[in-house]
């Protein structure tokens, strides 16, 4: 980004993706897509994401979950994995391929389970616009409100105290253990 219209411009596009996300609306709106952005840009903003690279890996799953206590949906399974596949929709998440899954992902086959996901995606990354303004504080601080406002609203203190948990422990704990039965850690990890 050269110019500070140039990074207005890219705030005002991202910010209007963000707003645009497609949930599934069948049993109220199922918030995956929102969670697995905010779960993302916390790990951007502790450096725990420092490549533009994204891999569905245990510390990203468990703040899925630890954002999914907070305010997921009591109708939906907190499934990362779909998101993870769906969110290409939104023409700003890509996926990389697993070598032998290129064709796979390529074509018109919907992934459906996390088992599947895991096996034919290595990771998935953004744009590089977005990802260089989500390096940024101010830029990522707009971003993150712009996903807040929309999909969670009047929730934003809530949202900034759920980046402060560093430790999940106590009552958090127990809920993050019971929706990681979700997750067949045998199998993929």
């Amino acid at each position: 980004m050269s110019n500070t219209l140039e990074t207005l411009e890219l705030l005002d596009f991202y910010g209007k993706k963000f707003q645009k996300i497609r949930v599934d609306r069948a049993h109220g709106v199922a918030p995956h897509k929102p969670i697995l952005l905010l779960s993302v840009i916390e790990h951007i903003q502790k450096q725990l994401i420092q490549e533009n690279k994204i891999f569905l890996q245990p510390q990203l799953i468990q703040t899925f979950l630890k954002y999914w206590v907070y305010l997921g949906s009591d109708t939906h399974n907190p499934d990362i994995s779909k998101p993870f596949f769906f969110m290409k929709s939104g023409k700003f998440w890509h996926l990389w391929p697993n070598p032998k899954y290129k064709t796979v992902l390529s074509s018109k086959v919907k992934l459906k389970t996390f088992a599947e996901v895991k096996r034919a995606i290595k990771f998935a990354y953004l744009d590089e616009d977005l990802f260089d303004l989500l390096q940024q504080r101010v830029t990522r601080d707009n971003l993150s409100r712009v996903l807040v406002s929309k999909w969670f609203p009047g929730k934003w203190s809530r949202v900034e105290e759920i980046m402060r948990i560093n430790q999940i422990d106590g009552e958090l704990s127990l809920l993050v253990q019971k929706h990681s039965l979700f997750y067949p850690q045998k199998e993929v990890w």
